[in-house]
């Protein structure tokens, strides 16, 4: 019987694409025609993959907030649009509250709402620093959950099962009563070593192996249906 849903939120619950966080910005500043669309894809995995890497020393804001204009000034340079990486990045960084900056993936209020009048148990378990608390504050996520694990602030990270245990503590339900919704290798890895069912999420819907709706995770977790 399933009793928790567990949640990675990057690219799970707050849609990590440029093109639905910083190309709004780049239209409204009129710019967005002058990147490079062809160095989007290296551009990101970059970003990415050193926010990955170090986002476990942003434990405080000054640190954070640091952490994130250097990876926005890194997607600017990346794109071709250095003259303006940090007149964007400041703005971001100014803003970093604003849930406009934030894209929610289509769904995310109402099944969260839905899993939570179901009596289902909510936790969070994601590869973050600092921020994440204050950005499911501004996004209207906060109140949905029961305990919001953020690897920076917990001292371990996706894929160590550890993460899975202590958030899984806090809600106080065992991992064979659990299921974690994530977008990665690592959710997937990280969730199976801790004894809790995963589900590879894609919100983007290029992935044919991956749920590509959130509220396919109530149809399962209520069991009315066994798998896809």
């Amino acid at each position: 019987m399933i009793r928790a849903v567990l949640f990675d939120v990057g690219d799970t619950l707050i849609l990590g694409h440029p093109k639905y966080w910083l190309w709004p910005i780049l239209e409204a500043k009129g710019i967005a025609h002058q990147a490079d669309l062809k160095r989007l894809p290296q551009a990101i995995q970059d970003a990415y993959a050193h926010y990955s890497d170090h986002h476990m020393s942003a434990t405080d804001e000054a640190t954070a907030l640091s952490f994130w204009r250097a990876f926005h000034r890194e997607v600017m340079n990346g794109i071709g649009l250095g003259a303006y990486a940090d007149e964007v990045a400041d703005y971001l960084r100014e803003h970093w509250q604003s849930p406009h900056i934030w894209p929610l993936t289509p769904g995310a209020k109402e099944v969260l709402g839905e899993l939570k009048s179901l009596g289902f148990k909510l936790g969070v378990v994601s590869n973050w620093d600092w921020t994440l608390p204050g950005v499911l504050r501004a996004t209207g996520l906060a109140d949905f959950f029961d305990y919001v694990g953020v690897s920076a602030l917990e001292g371990v990270a996706k894929p160590d099962p550890r993460f899975f245990q202590i958030v899984l503590g806090h809600l106080g339900v065992e991992p064979q009563q659990a299921i974690h919704v994530g977008d990665s290798e690592d959710d997937i890895a990280g969730a199976r070593a801790a004894g809790v069912r995963p589900i590879l999420f894609d919100p983007y819907r290029q992935n044919p192996n991956a749920v590509g709706d959130l509220a396919w995770v109530i149809e399962y977790a209520t069991g009315r249906v066994d798998w896809l």
